[in-house]
C-alpha cells in the first residue's frame, strides 16, 4: 500500500490540491466485452496498422520504437487524413461504452474541487456528474471562461487535451501543442497559477507532457525550495536515473506502488487515500483550523 505524505493529505482536505488523471487511470475501466481502453502507444499502433502506405506506417511505427509519439501522431494524421483520424477517435474513445471502475468512485469521493485531465475520454466526467447529480462543471482548454470557473466555488473537470465529444479541436500531435501555446495562451496562464497555489497530485500520467513538463520546469527554476507536487507511478517504470533528473528538474516527489495484478495496490491505496482524507476533514470540522 502506498504510504500517503500527511502534507498531501492536508492539502487535499484543505482542498488546495488539482489531481491530474492520465490515460492509466482510464486504463483501469473495461467494456461488456472485457477490452480496455487504449493507452496513447497502443491507439498509435492501431493507427499505424490502418495506414495503407507502408513508408508511411513504418514512420510511425519507427517513431513509436523511438518515444516521439507527438510525430507519430502527427504523420499518422496526414497519412490517414484528418476525417479518418477523427473517426478512429470515436470509435476508440467514445463507441465502446467503457464504465468506470471502483478507483473512478473512490477519486470523485475524494472530492477535489480541481480535477485535470488529458484524457480524451469521458469516464471520470461521467462517474463524478452521476455521483454529483450534474453537480460539476466539465470545461475544455479552449474555453475562454476557465478562469471564472476556477475562481468560484464549483467543482470542476478541465480537459487539458479536449474531449471526445469534439474530436477535431483535441491536441495529440506536435503542430497541435504549437497551435494551443499560441491561440490558448490563457489557458495555460490560468494552470501557471494553479502549479503556484496549489498542490498538484498527478495519477496515470507519464509526465511526457511536454506542456506539462515546460510548465513544472519553468515553475521550479523561478520558485526554488518550494514545496514539491507529487507524481504516483508504477515501480521501475523510469529507471532511477532519469527519474532522479526529472524531479530535480520539474521540483516533483515520486510516489511509487506495485503494479503488479493490473495495478491492484493502486485502486486500494486510492481508496484509503479517500479514508484519510475524510477522517482529516473531521478534524477541521471540530477544530475549525480552516
Amino acid at each position: 500500500m502506498i504510504n500517503w505524505p500527511e502534507d498531501l493529505i492536508n492539502d487535499i482536505a484543505r482542498r488546495r490540491c488539482v489531481i491530474f488523471l492520465g490515460a492509466g487511470v482510464s486504463k483501469n475501466s473495461c467494456n461488456d466485452k472485457g477490452e480496455r481502453p487504449m493507452d496513447w502507444t497502443e491507439f498509435l499502433n492501431h493507427l499505424a496498422g490502418l495506414i495503407k502506405d507502408g513508408s508511411a506506417a513504418q514512420v510511425v511505427r519507427d517513431c513509436i520504437s523511438s518515444g516521439d509519439l507527438l510525430t507519430a501522431c502527427e504523420v499518422a494524421r496526414k497519412a490517414l487524413k484528418p476525417a479518418n483520424f477523427n473517426t478512429e477517435l470515436l470509435k476508440c474513445f467514445a463507441e465502446k461504452r467503457f464504465q468506470s471502475e471502483e478507483i473512478h468512485k473512490d477519486l470523485v469521493g475524494i472530492d477535489s474541487r480541481i480535477v485535470l485531465t488529458t484524457n480524451v475520454d469521458k469516464l471520470y466526467d461521467m462517474t463524478a456528474n452521476t455521483i454529483l447529480h450534474g453537480d460539476v462543471i466539465v470545461k475544455a482548454h479552449s474555453d475562454t471562461d476557465i478562469a471564472d470557473v476556477i475562481r468560484r466555488q464549483n467543482r470542476c473537470i478541465i480537459k487539458v487535451h479536449g474531449t471526445i465529444d469534439a474530436p477535431g479541436s483535441t491536441i495529440f500531435t506536435r503542430i497541435d501543442y504549437a497551435d494551443a501555446r499560441s491561440k490558448y495562451s490563457h489557458f495555460y496562464s490560468v494552470l501557471e497559477a494553479l502549479f503556484m497555489t496549489h498542490t498538484f497530485l498527478f495519477l496515470g500520467a507519464s509526465m511526457r507532457d511536454p506542456d506539462m513538463a515546460l510548465l513544472l520546469e519553468d515553475y521550479s527554476l523561478r520558485f526554488k525550495g518550494t514545496r514539491p507536487h507529487y507524481v504516483v507511478m508504477p515501480e521501475g517504470s523510469t529507471p532511477h536515473e532519469i527519474l532522479d533528473v526529472m524531479e530535480q528538474s520539474m521540483n516533483f516527489q515520486t510516489i511509487s506502488y506495485d503494479s503488479s495484478d493490473n495495478h491492484k495496490q493502486l485502486g486500494l491505496s486510492i481508496k484509503e487515500l479517500r479514508n484519510q482524507v475524510e477522517e482529516a476533514r473531521m478534524g477541521l470540522l471540530e477544530t475549525m483550523d480552516w
